[in-house]
């Protein structure tokens, strides 16, 4: 064969669209390349997504957890009141009663005991008619009547009586004795005029 017939050979190959080996071989091996690294991508993207999908997984139960602690803990009984914080309302109480903290000793009366005299005809009361001050109260015992309801037995000096602490509004609250809260209903004046009168005054 000669040269001319090869060349001939050449021309006709490529004329029919056939490409040489040496030709095909690279492009083989850079297709493989590409699908490897395609199937690589594909890989982690499959990774990526699933670690996507756990985070929001675990961000949607994360505030549900907390919410059920609260619906747990709603559910149960509310905690019962502190007969011993009863008892410290009540030495406050006579603690501003004996140091003539009239104001800070209304401002520990219960709502009902409020009704019968203002702050302000309570400063005054004991303003124009001074109690003994200086002699301590002393609680003598406590009795809890029920779960809002503390009794509390005193005495000061020679005078003894018993006075409540209630609890209301989510806190405890002291009540003078009856009889103390019926001569507050008779009026300021009159129980002014009164303790004067029988030498309660100082």
């Amino acid at each position: 064969m000669t040269g001319s017939d090869s060349g001939t050979d050449a021309d006709a190959e490529r004329a029919d669209g056939q490409t040489p080996d040496s030709a095909v071989e690279p492009r083989r091996f850079f297709f493989g390349l590409h699908s490897k690294a395609a199937g690589w991508w594909f890989l982690l993207a499959v990774i990526l997504a699933v670690v996507a999908a756990n985070a929001l997984l675990a961000h949607w139960s994360a505030p549900d957890r907390p919410r059920e602690v609260g619906s747990q803990s709603g559910s149960a009984a509310p905690a019962q009141p502190d007969p011993l914080q009863a008892t410290s309302i009540a030495q406050r109480e006579f603690g501003q009663l004996s140091g003539g903290g009239w104001a800070q000793a209304w401002q520990l009366w219960s709502d009902s005991a409020r009704g019968t005299l203002t702050q302000a005809d309570f400063v005054r009361l004991n303003t124009e008619c001074r109690p003994a001050l200086g002699v301590p109260y002393v609680i003598d015992s406590t009795t809890t009547i029920d779960a809002t309801t503390v009794a509390v037995a005193w005495h000061q000096a020679a005078t003894a009586g018993s006075s409540t602490v209630v609890y209301e509004n989510g806190a405890w609250h002291f009540v003078p004795d009856a009889q103390t809260l019926a001569a507050y209903h008779q009026g300021v004046d009159r129980l002014i005029s009164d303790r004067k009168a029988a030498g309660q005054c100082h």
